[in-house]
């Protein structure tokens, strides 16, 4: 076969030991990818060949399109783990990486053609996410090698606009964080954080239009898990003292501010999809949960903007916030919805129990003045209060029913006495046991007391009492006092047994007595 046949296939070619000119090359690696199944039986020797010659010397690197289709083939061959081991060595990774970011130099000197150039990065890129991803124990090699240096040169650099760039850097990074000392490398000494949010920022600014092979915002959302994977693994302690609160310590959170603040943006500006948080909105909630809204100043004046004179500058995120969590709580149809309820519920429990000035803002547009009617029981009230109670009794809800108590009792001030009233002890119980709460005393012996003449809301209903019980008792048919006499049976045993409250039942102690005497069916026909 000669050195330089047009229509061979690239392995023989190499194989021949002649030196290769450009065009044979790049027709060898046209016919080989056009049989990828043709190389299996000997796919381990084209994995370390395809290495050899491009990746660890440009031996065959005769332009940017032979590099990429190398790459390209490099990529097919490598989804076979068993046989393409050598693609997790640290040699392979490192030699990719580098490739990738000459291939972005190259790109940056030629712009006039450099398709080429971009496409050859993106596929070095490729190989090296497939490879963390399917060979796990090479991602600590990543970490070894520095490698989120030049995934970072590569976003800092004009080619990251291009989505597929963006989109496989992100996804580099997000496989290769998982350590508190990766996470600290990328904050500390690269600052990745703000080329994250400048990167995020170019792709929300373009909207919903896709016009590469990935859409604006499938690059957000990866670049934001990217963005998470920092958030999480960053060191929270401080070497002063150790705190529970699971946001990250104030000096801390200053270094990832750029992707606070471009979450929140995120929030703002992208809308609903179906009546869903579009998939990098979900991704900035999750973001913002990590984050204090006390200090240091930078963080405060994030989430509130200082503007004195505007309050809808002000509390524009916190009212974005609020208006997504009041829609979907209030369009709740199904789980997913759910799952994405309880995060924003979180990110509210905090603002609302740490600036008194939020509170009150959102206290009102849950409790609009004038607009409690306790002849109704709270879940069966119109509105907002009404939904995020049934949400809250909910013995299904997992942790939306407790997202949604944290939420209500924070906005009540965590006063108790005034969250059961709010929403009835019957609703509230679930939530207070989960959360070890004790009923007050003050509530106890409100319920003790006799009916003054005012009226008085009953704190296990949530409306108030009702001072003509024996009249509403003699409108009810038999079946439905009998269906009430067992709903009381069961809640105050219940209450026995959990030893939340000690309350004698009255069901149990009137059937005692012989006052109530249950009638069999046989019985019921000899009478009628």
């Amino acid at each position: 076969m000669a050195a330089n046949d047009r229509g061979a296939d690239y392995f023989a070619l190499a194989n021949s030991g002649a030196q290769l000119d450009p065009q044979a090359v790049e027709a060898g690696l046209l016919v080989a990818t056009a049989d990828t199944g043709a190389h299996t039986s000997r796919q381990r020797e084209y994995v370390s060949t395809l290495l050899a010659r491009f990746v660890y010397s440009d031996q065959d690197r005769c332009s940017d399109r032979a590099t990429c289709l190398a790459l390209t083939l490099l990529k097919t061959l490598g989804r076979q783990v068993d046989d393409s081991s050598e693609l997790g060595s640290e040699r392979a990774i490192s030699g990719l990486l580098n490739l990738a970011l000459d291939m972005k130099s190259q790109a940056e000197s030629n712009s006039g053609q450099a398709d080429s150039a971009i496409d050859a990065c993106n596929e070095a890129l490729t190989c090296v996410a497939n490879t963390m991803l399917l060979l796990p124990k090479s991602r600590p090699l990543f970490a070894d090698i520095r490698g989120a240096a030049i995934i970072d040169k590569v976003l800092r650099s004009s080619i990251a606009n291009k989505s597929t760039t963006a989109f496989l850097c992100g996804r580099c990074l997000l496989l290769s964080i998982e350590s508190p000392s990766s996470a600290a490398y990328c904050v500390d000494s690269l600052e990745l954080p703000k080329t994250l949010a400048r990167v995020i920022r170019v792709f929300l600014d373009r909207g919903l239009e896709a016009v590469d092979r990935f859409s604006p915002q499938q690059v957000m959302n990866e670049l934001f898990k990217a963005a998470m994977s920092l958030c999480v693994y960053y060191p929270r302690d401080t070497p002063q003292e150790s705190t529970s609160d699971e946001s990250l310590p104030p000096e801390h959170a200053a270094k990832l501010l750029g992707i606070l603040s471009v979450s929140l943006d995120t929030l703002c500006i992208l809308p609903l999809s179906d009546g869903h948080l579009a998939d990098p909105a979900r991704q900035a909630v999750g973001i913002a949960l990590n984050f204090p809204t006390l200090a240091p100043d930078s963080v405060l004046h994030c989430w509130l903007p200082v503007d004195e004179s505007n309050e809808l500058v002000r509390y524009q995120y916190v009212d974005r916030i609020f208006d997504l969590f009041a829609t979907l709580v209030e369009g709740t149809t199904d789980d997913s919805h759910k799952a994405e309820i309880a995060p924003l519920a979180l990110v509210l429990v905090r603002l609302v129990a740490e600036h008194t000035a939020v509170r009150r803002r959102i206290f009102y547009r849950v409790y609009p003045q004038d607009s409690d009617d306790y002849s109704i029981l709270p879940e069966d009230r119109k509105g907002l209060s009404g939904a995020l109670v049934r949400l809250m009794r909910n013995p299904q809800g997992g942790m939306l029913s407790g997202a949604i108590g944290d939420f209500l009792l924070a906005l009540l001030g965590q006063d108790v006495s005034k969250f059961i009233l709010a929403a009835g002890y019957g609703n509230a119980a679930g939530y207070m046991l989960a959360r070890g709460i004790a009923i007050p005393e003050s509530v106890i012996r409100q319920v003790r007391e006799a009916v003054s003449s005012e009226p008085v809301v009953d704190p296990v209903t949530g409306r108030y009492l009702s001072q003509d019980a024996d009249k509403e008792l003699a409108n009810m048919t038999d079946e439905e006092k009998e269906r009430e006499a067992e709903r009381l049976f069961v809640l105050f045993e219940r209450l026995n047994k959990t030893g939340f409250i000690k309350v004698e039942n009255p069901v149990r102690a009137a059937m005692e007595s012989g006052r109530f005497q249950e009638i069999d069916d046989d019985d019921d026909d000899e009478t009628s």
